[in-house]
């Protein structure tokens, strides 16, 4: 995502947009196929492996040479016909000749199966689904949920027209994780052909919380459609739906909620609360988004639904809007909202909201990823974050890690090693001392898999120039995205 000046003057009064668009995804196909009985089974192999360093070409009963090569994640192979009785599906690395995990299941006449490689409670694995091959009535669609994501628990799914309330009942209760190896017969749903809406709710919780919404999703008339629960990152949502259709197309149906969390990094600015209106509400004591976020912190990540809001933020424990915006977030998508600048400033300096997309997908295996955000009114300067070395008399710079970032930018992600790493700022394309925030710098202990966001927050010179009404110091702030 990316924010978009308008060039109406009633949007540039709102200030920055942010692009909305919500679709219907289109689900079609025949994952059945129509086998009838007493013909031979068809068996097609999905890649499930979330986060997989590699791609598997695949085997099946042990052929000479694989049906399908080089099979990235969320790509499936085409209906291959195998003999009744026992048979295998092996996922081999692209290149070798050794399978990673080998399914094995007694394949019925008449039956079709698809075996989902998956990232098992301890170590690679299969899960078999076997399908009810009958042809679709017409006028209806048939679904069919697999649960192939073992760290997310038991789901209750209700698929709905898109703006119907959440109903009492689920379409399907308590969907578990398979199992390691399972070998699995699922009863399908079947439904009348249109628009629907797929919303799933954690198995035993008496709030009924939605943790997963796919928004608008139309059913074509004869679809019959394999949704199978694989694990996901960088989404409200900790799975996503993978829809196979026959002929080996596969469609993703992600979690549409957005993520969004406010911060308040307005240097002169004392605690705050945060307020998302919609249809024109105004701001209410029982309906804030967040309460008493401090300076120099931020809240947690919580989810939305995509559309227009106005973001208000207050002084704590008073609705009188402080500093205010429209804004109007897309499906699927991660923002954090920052109070920024301080209060009777001319702009730029102004008190202010800043709107920054957020990327919460997982960095490469091993590695850790971070940004900077820009957020201290008195750096005149653009400035580098770099890697210091301070065991000597004194700093030395050992790398550029992040470069020419100006007040109120914020920066791509960048991939760095786990482990120790101290960091500070200096003016663009300069060795200059001292170095900011000091000439110690600031040491960071990244993980693997982890995502930061590194906001320069107070003044340089506080009480001063700029900074006349504000007292917070210049300091790196960490957050966990």
């Amino acid at each position: 995502m990316y924010l978009q000046a308008s060039t109406t003057p009633a949007a540039r009064a709102a200030g920055w947009l942010l692009s909305f668009a919500a679709g219907l995804l289109a689900l079609g196909g025949c994952t059945g196929g129509g086998n009838a009985s007493g013909t031979a089974p068809l068996v097609r192999a999905v890649n499930a492996v979330y986060g997989a360093p590699t791609s598997y070409d695949i085997v099946v009963d042990a052929a000479t040479t694989p049906t399908a090569s080089k099979l990235a994640y969320g790509q499936a192979s085409a209906f291959a016909a195998v003999a009744t009785g026992s048979a295998s599906v092996a996922f081999e690395p692209s290149g070798t000749t050794t399978a990673a995990v080998t399914a094995n299941f007694s394949a019925a006449a008449g039956t079709n199966y698809s075996v989902l490689a998956v990232q098992g409670s301890t170590a690679l694995t299969t899960v078999t689904v076997a399908h009810n091959a009958a042809v679709v009535a017409a006028g209806r669609s048939q679904l069919t949920f697999v649960h192939a994501a073992p760290g997310t628990g038991a789901l209750d799914l209700y698929v709905t027209t898109p703006t119907a309330a959440l109903p009492t009942a689920a379409t399907q209760t308590a969907l578990a994780y398979a199992g390691d190896g399972a070998s699995i017969g699922p009863l399908p749903q079947v439904v009348t052909a249109g628009d629907y809406r797929i919303r799933a709710v954690a198995s035993g919780d008496t709030t009924r919380t939605v943790v997963f919404d796919s928004g608008p999703v139309t059913l074509m008339a004869g679809a019959d459609a394999l949704l199978a629960v694989v694990p996901v990152s960088g989404s409200a949502a900790t799975f996503t739906l993978l829809s196979l259709a026959a002929d080996g197309t596969v469609l993703t149906i992600g979690d549409q909620r957005v993520q969004v969390r406010v911060g308040n990094f307005a240097p002169a600015t004392g605690g705050i609360d945060a307020y998302f209106d919609q249809n024109g509400a105004g701001n209410g004591a029982t309906a804030p988004f967040a309460t008493s976020v401090a300076q120099g912190t931020a809240s947690a990540y919580q989810a939305l639904l995509p559309q227009a809001y106005h973001v208000s933020f207050t002084s704590s424990g008073i609705t009188n809007e402080l500093v205010g915006k429209d804004l109007a977030f897309a499906a699927g998508t991660t923002f954090s909202v920052f109070s920024v600048g301080i209060n009777g400033l001319a702009p730029p300096d102004n008190l202010q909201l800043l709107a920054v997309a957020d990327d919460l997908r997982a960095p490469p295996s091993g590695m850790a990823k971070l940004r900077l955000i820009q957020l201290s009114p008195d750096i005149a300067t653009s400035v580098d974050l770099v890697s210091i070395d301070t065991s000597g008399t004194t700093p030395v710079i050992l790398s550029r890690l992040i470069v020419n970032l100006a007040y109120t930018g914020a920066s791509t992600y960048v991939d760095v090693m786990p482990g120790s790493l101290t960091v500070a700022l200096v003016p663009t394309g300069t060795s200059s001392l001292p170095l900011l925030p000091s000439n110690a710098g600031v040491v960071l202990s990244p993980v693997a898999g982890g995502i930061a966001t590194l906001v320069v927050n107070g003044c340089r010179h506080p009480l001063s120039a700029t900074c006349a009404t504000a007292s917070t110091p210049l300091q790196l702030v960490t957050l966990a995205d």
